[in-house]
């Protein structure tokens, strides 16, 4: 099979390119194909005819989308409009990764696929925007909701614990926000799996993460107790979201729930920990 991979420098495109090798890469970087030009996606999807469009490609910097709204929805609605419409045109299934933030973190219990969506910040709007667009184009088309994504490569919060835990004697960690910790590599090997059994009858969105879930503050201790043992855990620590400034207010509860894709595609999970300590073994 011919897959059009985009973002291959972000952390899942990558990954994806690294896993999945049987079948023939066209892996496109920012220099390649310009998201915010319609036309440039359109010719290169047209030069190449792919079987299978992956958009992983974003606009992922959650407080800058504040100052630059008409970026983040280019990126994040725009291109994956004209990939959709493309992948119609051609017949071919299209997967696009989304996010927890399309999710207001009000909900109680972890959320569900058809949960009412109810972004707080330009970035999840722009999210949320993407996957309405996806879903009216039709066809044969994948959102997979993804969180917390952590990876040995490019800026992510794994990276930058492993970093200050290094550098400081003491740290900060909000731990009043709980969600999914997924890594790169567990998203690349779940899609590996599903890939073969993308089918007419199974289209749409699902939520694709590790079992389990945790706060913040866990997944550091978590982190910096496995990488750095020097550090004394004692002077992690927890925070209320209110002592950390940040321009956009981010969901309090962004937990998927990954029944449904388990479920579908016949999917058996490790829980969070174990995916952790797979990434760790491969830094």
């Amino acid at each position: 099979m011919k897959i059009l991979i985009t973002g291959i420098n972000g952390q899942v495109g990558h990954a994806l390119m690294r896993e999945l090798t049987d079948h023939e890469l066209i892996g496109l970087t920012r220099q390649d194909c310009d998201l915010t030009n319609s036309d440039q996606i359109k010719q290169v999807i047209d030069q190449h005819q792919p079987d299978l469009i992956i958009n992983p490609a974003a606009y992922t910097k959650v407080d800058q989308a504040e100052e630059e709204p008409e970026l983040a929805f280019q990126i994040n609605r725009d291109a994956p409009k004209v990939m959709a419409e493309k992948a119609c045109e051609y017949h071919i299934p299209f997967i696009h990764f989304s996010t927890d933030y399309v999710f207001d973190g009000e909900k109680e219990e972890a959320y569900v696929e058809d949960d009412p969506t109810h972004p707080l910040g330009v970035y999840g709007k722009s999210k949320c925007a993407g996957e309405e667009a996806i879903q009216e184009v039709g066809g044969l088309n994948y959102i997979f909701r993804t969180s917390w994504v952590y990876s040995n490569i490019s800026h992510n919060f794994f990276l930058t614990m492993k970093k200050l835990s290094q550098e400081r004697y003491e740290l900060k960690v909000v731990a009043d926000q709980i969600g999914v910790p997924t890594s790169n590599q567990f998203i690349a090997e779940q899609m590996k799996t599903i890939i073969p059994q993308l089918h007419d009858n199974n289209t749409g969105a699902y939520h694709l993460v590790s079992d389990g879930s945790c706060s913040w503050h866990e997944f550091a201790k978590q982190i910096i107790g496995q990488t750095n043992p020097q550090f004394n855990l004692e002077n992690l620590h927890a925070i209320t979201t209110d002592e950390f400034p940040s321009k956009t207010k981010r969901p309090k509860n962004s937990v998927l729930n990954n029944a449904k894709i388990k479920q579908t595609f016949n999917l058996e999970y490790n829980h969070w920990q174990g995916e952790l300590e797979k990434v760790i073994h491969e830094a």
